[in-house]
């Protein structure tokens, strides 16, 4: 018992008596004797160390303090019964946590959410983000979709897509800065994602040496804020297909030298070996690398590529 918390039984049968008006009634609700239910109720009264009705030969009459205490434990009573309806209604179905980087979270898996749970209508998703890694078995995730980092001892990773990190930037951007050649990016605001594996610098060396940066730039240590920057015509961002494929399908980005690009592999889904058979697991697993793998192709289609004159 909880210290401190008369027998449940007690209340139970205290708030059949308030529901019923006299003991007679509460022993109908009960199915028990009178005398059982005014034995509880002496019992809650010492509890509680003073009386809760005025005994008058056969009927009682709930005092100040039973209606306050009726008042109060009526809320705690209703907090009982609808976890319980959530319980019971809940039956059945698994919970699988998931933790991921917030870019991919936020520009790609949330928006896909729905496809998974309604394919898999017997798990219910929680997802946390965060740019450092979950503690996979002691954080209760079961998986963890990391960037850029090295798999964890004892961990299993699947590469979930290559990705190609290419310049990106708004119609309106294009136009309003006539962006046409490679020449260009120096005389426009470029957009910085500080903790991209690829930087503006290693761009410019492999595809425009001899072409340095603009002075004025916009710097961010997410990518969702790097992509966000480019749709509102901030600048020219060198951003990931995966997480910006989105916002390409729907012409709100576009890529003004075409899909001329670095590939990189920086995206892993992470699970304990010791869950590889999870049935959680393998549900998402299955449901996720294909999803990624048609969406990067639409990506690129060639509706989307705005080739230029170099």
């Amino acid at each position: 018992m909880i210290a401190g918390l008369p027998p449940l039984q007690w209340l139970v049968t205290f708030r059949a008596v308030m529901e019923a008006g006299s003991f007679v009634g509460a022993a109908r609700l009960l199915n028990l004797t009178p005398s059982a239910i005014s034995h509880q109720m002496r019992a809650l009264e010492g509890r509680l160390g003073r009386s809760l009705f005025l005994r008058a030969r056969r009927t009682i009459i709930p005092n100040e303090e039973a209606l306050a205490y009726n008042a109060s434990i009526s809320e705690s009573f209703a907090q009982i019964v609808a976890a319980t309806s959530r319980v019971v209604s809940g039956a059945g179905v698994r919970r699988l946590h998931i933790h991921s980087s917030p870019s991919f979270a936020t520009l790609w898996l949330m928006p896909r959410l729905g496809a998974f749970m309604r394919q898999n209508r017997d798990i219910d998703v929680s997802l946390f983000a965060s740019y450092e890694p979950a503690k996979l078995g002691e954080d209760g995730f079961l998986i963890d979709i990391q960037y850029a980092r090295s798999v964890p001892d004892a961990c299993e990773g699947i590469i979930l897509a290559d990705e190609l990190l290419v310049p990106l930037a708004s119609p309106a951007f294009v136009a309003e800065y006539g962006l046409n050649r490679f020449s260009d990016i120096s005389r426009v605001p470029l957009i910085h994602s500080t903790r991209s594996v690829v930087q503006w610098e290693q761009w410019l060396a492999r595809y425009a040496p001899g072409i340095a940066p603009g002075a004025r730039s916009v710097q961010s240590d997410r990518s969702y804020l790097a992509v966000a920057a480019a749709v509102d015509g901030l600048g020219l961002a060198l951003e990931s297909s995966l997480h910006a494929g989105d916002y390409l399908r729907l012409g709100k980005l576009v890529m003004p030298f075409g899909p001329v690009g670095i590939p990189v592999v920086a995206h892993r889904l992470v699970y304990r070996r010791e869950d590889r058979a999870n049935q959680e697991v393998i549900a998402f697993t299955n449901w996720l690398i294909p999803a990624m793998k048609a969406d990067l192709a639409r990506s690129l289609e060639p509706v989307n590529r705005h080739d230029r004159a170099r």
